[in-house]
């Protein structure tokens, strides 16, 4: 079995939730957001996690997702946030799920399915406050969509209402302004008789109470990244370790990868890691990452290869074919994650932690083994 392997706590993902949903009023709810396989940490394994510590709800971004946390037993309240076609919108009624709507069409497709089957579908009126991704726009198409789905849709509950913040984590005034939008459109929604959950904040708006509403969507901060005011009460549930296949001494002037990018400068000791960018590490970090190998830091050089990757251990003379190498993740008093690897390869940790291709053998770590 080869030993790359992302291990994922339990634990982590348990105590990250219990320090968000501590963080905000009992009276606000507490959706989790387990898209993308719950950012690469596996959806149901997270949920089940997030449950325990207090989930109202969940938000994924396509039916698929739903349907998969729906197969494994959970059935507490699940928003599909992206848009979708007709054959996913009915799915979405079918598996007893919100889905965002944002367009008369939408509604009409709910509706008809949901009185087909007889039953009572559900869906989150989706705001566009100024991201220009989905959602209505402008009080005139908000009030043709209200009177539309009052008079057209009866079938089709508005559970919720909620518009997304782009700039929340570097733009105040701008989020402000998005914020009043969102309040007054929340206004006429109130006004034509309809009465959902409102919610706006994600985890970067977090600390904003003003933005909180009824529901707060918690997303990147459940996977230990990015959550202001919880600095040091989170952490990442993802290591990402293998071990070694070679280690070679190399003499200096000589090259170690494509491209010959690197040059020793000195008599060295190469070790060969399996694992590359067909696993999702990414390219860009040739020659600009390290990895843990003794509990010390390795720096990869050379190009980071489709399968393998190459660490300058020449400083580390314990190191063998048996010695641990963390990708990501903590080994001794060193820790590398997944902020770091964003920042040195020019992205967001959101793309890291769920970058990593299925030939990544999982290990999902239950809490009772971590103790």
């Amino acid at each position: 079995m080869r030993t790359t392997v992302m291990r994922i706590s339990e634990r982590a993902l348990y105590e990250n939730a219990l320090a968000i949903r501590r963080s905000i009023p009992a009276s606000v709810k507490m959706m989790c957001v387990v898209k993308a396989d719950a950012y690469g940490h596996g959806s149901a394994f997270a949920a089940r996690a997030m449950l325990r510590a207090g989930a109202d709800a969940f938000a994924v971004a396509i039916v698929e997702e739903a349907e998969e946390l729906r197969a494994a037993g959970i059935t507490q309240p699940i928003l599909i946030l992206g848009g979708g076609g007709e054959s996913s919108l009915r799915e979405a009624v079918a598996a007893d799920v919100s889905q965002a709507v944002y367009e008369s069409w939408m509604l009409d497709a709910m509706q008809d399915e949901a009185r087909r089957r007889g039953v009572r579908a559900k869906a989150h009126l989706k705001i566009d406050t100024g991201m220009s991704r989905i959602g209505v726009r402008g009080d005139a198409a908000l009030d043709a969509l209200l009177t539309h789905w009052r008079e057209q849709c009866p079938d089709v509950e508005m559970e919720g209402m909620f518009t997304h913040f782009c700039v929340a984590d570097s733009d105040m005034d701008f989020t402000q302004r998005q914020n009043e939008r969102f309040r007054n459109a929340l206004a006429r929604v109130r006004s034509a008789g309809f009465r959902p959950i409102a919610h706006a904040a994600a985890t970067s708006a977090m600390a904003l109470p003003e933005c909180r509403y009824d529901m707060f969507r918690a997303g990147i901060g459940l996977y230990g990244s990015l959550a202001p005011g919880l600095e040091g009460q989170v952490s990442h549930a993802q290591t990402l370790s293998a071990y070694p296949v070679r280690i070679q001494k190399i003499r200096a002037g000589e090259s170690v990868g494509y491209g010959r990018t690197f040059i020793a400068p000195r008599d060295s000791v190469i070790m060969t890691v399996p694992i590359g960018y067909g696993d999702g590490y990414p390219r860009l970090l040739s020659n600009r990452a390290d990895a843990l190998v003794c509990g010390r830091r390795a720096r990869i050089v050379g190009r980071v290869c489709m399968d393998m990757i190459m660490l300058d251990v020449t400083d580390i003379p314990e190191a063998s074919l048996d010695s641990e190498v963390v990708l990501m993740g903590a080994q001794g008093n060193e820790r590398i994650t997944p902020d770091e690897l964003a920042e040195r390869s020019g992205t967001i940790p959101y793309e890291i932690m769920l970058g990593f291709s299925p030939r990544v053998r999982r290990e999902y770590i239950p809490m009772e083994k971590s103790e």
